[in-house]
């Protein structure tokens, strides 16, 4: 189950992985997308599902992230276990490949004499744009909502937006292409698919030193062993060399972890993302 609309970063992750998955195990593997309330339809999909592990949910930061922005996401966390976290991404700030900056700070110095916008599509990038330009820069800008990434860019190629945040593994296809400049990203370093482009924390903005993930998750109820087998055959497909390079070409940061470290991991990205929330001031929904 994938809480979003075809195409984007979280199910390209999980068909790739779906893909692999099939290819060792003979299974017969369907990508379902059940988009709506920012992945919750789908989260609680999985919560509800027989504890059989025979249904999972691909989720990113999203998820962590709900926990906090929603005060009833139809679900509870003790009702989800995590299996696997298979990646780790981080935010990418784009501008257009025209736009005279080719610095944050030359970016905020022009919005400082003229109002500017940034769009962004999704919860996580809606935070972290948020955080910098509301809350550290206290910036002359916008924030423009879009339903997802993919809007969101084309926004930022037509001109409409000035600056957009969202996913590397959804930004960098456009800068291989010489579409889009990188100008940061989050996350405690660079990102592994853009090594040139500095971090927040390296350009002075505190407090943003968060990554976001894609992991598995399964009913909370499906047994110990079920999903130690389930985590083993993740793990061995993320790290097979075929996936792991088709993974790091989208952008994304492989992750391997310990099942046994699965909640703790979690617990850690809720915590982060809901002191950012917290901070920003985003309305509790």
């Amino acid at each position: 189950m994938v809480g979003f609309a075809p195409g984007g970063g979280i199910d390209t992750f999980a068909r790739v992985l779906a893909q692999a998955l099939s290819a060792k195990y003979g299974w017969q593997i369907v990508v379902e997308n059940r988009a709506g309330a920012a992945s919750n339809i789908a989260a609680r999909f999985v919560a509800d599902a027989p504890a059989d592990g025979y249904t999972l949910l691909v989720a990113g930061g999203s998820y962590a992230i709900n926990q906090t922005l929603y005060r009833n996401p139809g679900y509870a966390t003790a009702d989800i276990a995590p299996v696997a976290f298979v990646a780790l991404d981080s935010q990418a700030f784009a501008v257009n490949a025209d736009n005279p900056a080719h610095t944050l700070r030359e970016f905020l110095d022009a919005g400082a004499r003229k109002p500017f916008n940034y769009g962004y599509g999704g919860s996580t990038a809606r935070i972290v744009a948020d955080y910098v330009f509301r809350v550290l820069a206290k910036g002359n800008g916008t924030g423009v909502p879009f339903q997802s990434g993919a809007p969101s860019l084309n926004a930022l190629l037509g001109h409409h937006t000035d600056l957009n945040v969202g996913p590397v593994a959804e930004t960098h296809p456009m800068i291989q292409q010489g579409m889009v400049r990188a100008l940061a990203v989050t996350g405690p370093r660079r990102a592994d698919a853009l090594p040139d482009v500095p971090t927040l924390e390296e350009l002075g903005f505190r407090g943003v030193a968060v990554n976001g993930f894609i992991a598995v998750l399964a009913p909370a109820k499906v047994p110990a062993e079920v999903r130690a087998r389930l985590h083993a055959a993740i793990d061995e497909a993320v790290a097979a060399p075929a996936v792991d390079q088709r993974l790091r070409f989208l952008g994304y940061e492989p992750y391997r972890g310990a099942l046994a470290d699965a909640p703790a991991f979690l617990k850690t990205q809720i915590d982060a993302w809901g002191n950012l929330i917290r901070a920003t001031g985003i309305a509790i929904e």
